[in-house]
């Protein structure tokens, strides 16, 4: 096979070519740069004299004045004051809150904002939602939940976390299916996203989070036991029950141990005791004694003392200092242990030792 020869006159244009590739990002990152900070100078010298004004509607210290001349604003000015009262206006709620979202209304901010969810831009769709979480418009979340399935991770997740603003409970289920991975990467929104939304739904929203703990995607079944867990739906317990009895995922199982430690009762050590021994991965183990140690009473107590022996050590400890923070009970159980030769002792003198750590501190 002969040597490749390459003309010299290709190389010299190959040069050229890759020098003025070069200048020509370097010119527009320049260009971009100085675009914006011009932006910027120029929402200083529009939006500044306005300054008082939206400072008095967001504060709720507003007379009518500063409102109806925010409200009558038009053009250039009005869409620069926009994205300031919506950054508002998912910080505060009352009065201050109704005030802006008159402002925004005024403006005509709701019906362009239901139009924009089905614009051809991403970041027009992600805005537009947003826009109609914190004005928390009335009937907006049918506009909003398709945007779950939306090609754009960014627009999706902005749907999420709007929905949860607008808090209509039959977007549960919207929620839920926005977990499982879909078609053209579409769903699979991050489980913290999904469950932080399904928490804002409030108590409306249990029986259709309960009702996920029978998905067949592990990670809809996680999501229903972290929001039951976290939303503090007890009428779910007994479903999470049933669900320790025959899940095997250990995902779904940490999640579901903890949400039990949550809205569980003193009858629920027997279930979580189980899970907490031997034989289960790590993640579920420490889990379920955290459970525990959220159970509290005797039992709890004694379940928790009969751990500190364990042959994984994170775990002994872990269970010392969650009796620790158990009081005396807790205490006496670990001087009961403390004589004990083996792991038991390790744990129960480690802690000790963070008690008195604890009481030098106090």
């Amino acid at each position: 096979m002969g040597e490749i020869v390459v003309q010299p006159w290709i190389l010299r244009l190959s040069l050229w070519i890759m020098l003025g590739t070069v200048v020509a990002l370097v010119a527009t990152i320049v260009v971009a740069r100085l675009a914006r900070r011009e932006r910027a100078r120029a929402v200083t010298r529009r939006v500044g004299p306005l300054r008082e004004d939206v400072l008095a509607v967001v504060s709720g210290d507003d007379d009518g004045r500063s409102r109806a001349l925010l409200a009558g604003l038009r053009g250039r000015s009005a869409d620069l004051v926009e994205p300031v009262l919506v950054g508002y206006l998912s910080k505060v709620r009352g009065t201050p809150a109704e005030r802006i979202t008159e402002v925004l209304a005024a403006h005509g901010m709701h019906e362009r904002a239901l139009a924009g969810v089905d614009s051809w831009s991403g970041t027009k769709r992600a805005r537009s939602s947003w826009a109609l979480g914190t004005m928390r418009a009335d009937g907006a979340s049918q506009a909003v939940a398709p945007l779950l399935q939306d090609r754009d991770r960014g627009v999706s997740v902005t749907a999420a976390r709007s929905l949860g603003l607008l808090g209509d409970p039959a977007t549960a289920r919207s929620l839920l299916d926005a977990v499982v991975p879909g078609s053209r990467g579409r769903g699979q929104l991050p489980v913290w996203v999904v469950v932080e939304s399904l928490v804002a739904l409030g108590p409306a929203a249990a029986s259709t989070v309960g009702a996920a703990l029978a998905s067949d995607d592990a990670s809809t079944r996680a999501v229903a036991a972290l929001t039951i867990g976290r939303a503090q739906h007890l009428s779910q317990a007994p479903a999470l029950r049933a669900l320790l009895d025959h899940e095997e995922d250990p995902v779904v199982l940490t999640a579901a141990a903890g949400a039990l430690g949550s809205v569980g009762t003193a009858t629920d050590v027997g279930t979580l005791l189980p899970l907490a021994r031997a034989g289960r991965p790590r993640s579920v183990r420490l889990a379920a004694a955290l459970a525990l140690g959220e159970l509290g009473g005797p039992d709890a107590v004694a379940a928790l003392a009969d751990l500190l022996g364990d042959d994984d050590p994170r775990l002994g400890e872990l269970v010392a200092e969650i009796l620790v923070d158990h009081g005396p009970a807790g205490i006496a159980a670990l001087e009961a242990h403390a004589d004990d030769a083996g792991a038991s002792g390790q744990a129960a003198a480690y802690g000790l030792a963070v008690h008195q750590l604890r009481r030098g501190r106090g």
